[in-house]
C-alpha cells in the first residue's frame, strides 16, 4: 500500500488541476481577436460572385467589400448571428453555406442521418438471423428430414434413376456380367 501512495496522491492532484482547469475555461472561453470574428463570419459566407469560394477566401471586390461590411458591424457590436442575418436579408438565404434547420432544409439535414440509422438497423436484423441460422442447425435439421426417409424406398429411387442414366448416356450403363466375353 506504501508503494501506491505516491502514484494515488499523484493522481489526485491530477486530477483536482483538470478540473479547476475545465472550470476556468468554461468560465471564461479564450477570447477571439476582431479579425479571427470577422473571418470566422466571411467563411459561413458564400461569395455572390464565386462559385464554390467563401467570402472569407474569395479574391474578389464584393467580397472584399462583405468583408468591411463584416468588420463595421462586429466593430458596432453586432453579434455574428446578426452580421449573418444581414447578409441572409440582402442576399437571401443561398448566401449561407449551411442550409437552415428548417422546411425542405431539414430534410437535407436529417435524410443521410435517417437512412444511415435505418440501414444500420436492417444491419443488425440480417447479422442476428444469420446468426440464429448457423450452419450446424441447418445440417441438423436435414439430418431430421432424412431420418424419416425409407432405406428401401431410396433404393427404389436409386434404381430408377440409374436405370434413365444409363439409358440417356452409355457411360452410366452398368456392365454386363456373365457374358464370357473376352
Amino acid at each position: 500500500m506504501k508503494q501506491r501512495r505516491p502514484l494515488l496522491i499523484g493522481m489526485a492532484v491530477a486530477a483536482v488541476v483538470g478540473a479547476i482547469w475545465i472550470v476556468v475555461l468554461l468560465q471564461n472561453p479564450p477570447r477571439q481577436t476582431l479579425d479571427q470574428r470577422a473571418r470566422s463570419v466571411a467563411a459561413q459566407l458564400k461569395c455572390p460572385v464565386c462559385q464554390g469560394e467563401s467570402v472569407a477566401d474569395s479574391p474578389s471586390a464584393i467580397a472584399q467589400q462583405m468583408r468591411g461590411v463584416i468588420r463595421q458591424q462586429l466593430q458596432s457590436g453586432k453579434s455574428e448571428q446578426e452580421v449573418i442575418a444581414y447578409f441572409q436579408a440582402r442576399y437571401g438565404e443561398q448566401i449561407v453555406w449551411s442550409p437552415p434547420w428548417q422546411g425542405f432544409s431539414l430534410l437535407a439535414w436529417l435524410a443521410p442521418v435517417g437512412l444511415l440509422l435505418g440501414g444500420a438497423i436492417l444491419l443488425f436484423f440480417i447479422l442476428r438471423d444469420w446468426r440464429t441460422l448457423s450452419p450446424e442447425e441447418g445440417k441438423s435439421a436435414h439430418q431430421a428430414e432424412l431420418a424419416h426417409v425409407d432405406e428401401a424406398e431410396l433404393a427404389t429411387y436409386r434404381a430408377l434413376l440409374e436405370e434413365e442414366l444409363a439409358d440417356e448416356d452409355p457411360i452410366f450403363a452398368r456392365p454386363v456380367s456373365g457374358t464370357g466375353e473376352s
